[in-house]
């Protein structure tokens, strides 16, 4: 992937508007499908910062560039996301663009800067005016999940995509940083997912160091991955964690390493976030700890526990334990 600042032109680009590290692993089939067809097997993405897609995606050979496009608030929102798309687009120069979504900002910043090829989902929104290839996903399809739509929309425009697995591959400089790191640590390598953005997603941090203790006699190395704010959280429980296995914080890893380190794991445990969609990704059995919410199953790495009612607490150490041991 080159720098953001360098300009590529009459490339085609992709728009992808959510927000999620997990929702632009789910787009990455559809991201290489629509490359594959370009001329110059590249594309230009658009996202937003925090889908990280620039870190994520410096080793992703089908992506020219990342420009990242922020989320804009007030009661001029959608007049001032019009602009940064038009001003995008006027700097880039793409011969087309296409919108993983159905809102019709963007493609009306398309149209304004003069880009003769604009598709979108449609989804029965005012986007299909703006847009100049069909066919559009229905409007009964709103409700559905995003990876739905996206195999709909790939049908529909006639991509080729052979499998929805996200296959990710990190970029040579963060697998360097983790092999400098922690390439004398023992295996196995057991990375638990700590952090979420909800709180209700949460395994509470006791059960992984319960977790911790009851799979001590496997040896290796365990890695705490969460997010800055848990990292002093992470620490006070690693005082009390047990010492028959090695137990390493590494909330303060960049993200991108963050991704090497989880593609040289043996096994991931950890809730509904970013992290488990980083670490079925790259290849690895992920054991999703799942609350309320549905669990993933678009990745054949994916292993989801549904909790019982009364919430993450409510989930057994020794259920975890069990299915990890299996899965080892």
């Amino acid at each position: 992937m080159t720098r953001p600042g360098g300009e590529s032109s009459n490339m085609v680009m992709v728009y992808m508007p959510d927000r999620g590290v997990g929702d632009l692993m789910w787009h990455l089939p559809t991201l290489r499908a629509i490359a594959a067809r370009a001329l110059e097997g590249k594309v230009l993405l658009a996202a937003r910062p925090s889908s990280r897609a620039r870190e994520l995606l410096a080793g992703e050979p089908c992506v020219e560039a990342v420009d990242y496009l922020e989320y804009r608030s007030g009661a001029f929102r959608h007049l001032v996301e019009i602009l940064d798309f038009y001003r995008l687009c006027r700097r880039r120069r793409p011969r087309a663009v296409w919108i993983l979504e159905k809102i019709d900002r963007p493609a009306i910043g398309a149209a304004l800067a003069g880009v003769r090829e604009r598709r979108g989902f449609g989804l029965g929104h005012g986007q299909e005016r703006w847009l100049t290839h069909g066919p559009f996903l229905p409007r009964a399809m709103r409700p559905a999940h995003r990876i739905e739509k996206l195999a709909a929309f790939e049908e529909a425009h006639g991509l080729k995509v052979a499998s929805r697995e996200p296959a990710l591959v990190p970029a040579p400089a963060a697998l360097e940083v983790v092999e400098h790191c922690f390439g004398d640590r023992p295996k196995p390598w057991i990375v638990y997912g700590v952090g979420a953005s909800e709180p209700r997603r949460c395994w509470p941090l006791d059960r992984f160091t319960g977790l911790s203790a009851a799979l001590s006699d496997l040896g290796g190395t365990h890695f705490w991955l969460g997010g800055p704010d848990d990292n002093a959280a992470v620490e006070t429980e690693l005082k009390r964690a047990d010492r028959g296995c090695i137990n390493v914080n590494v909330c303060d890893l960049k993200l991108d390493a963050g991704a090497a380190l989880l593609s040289r794991a043996d096994l991931f445990i950890g809730n509904d976030s970013g992290p488990l969609n980083l670490a079925a990704s790259v290849g690895v059995t992920s054991i999703g700890l799942f609350g309320d919410s549905p669990p993933l199953d678009y990745s054949r790495f994916l292993r989801p526990i549904i909790g019982p009612p009364g919430g993450m607490s409510a989930l057994p150490v020794e259920r975890v334990a069990g299915i990890a041991r299996l899965s080892l």
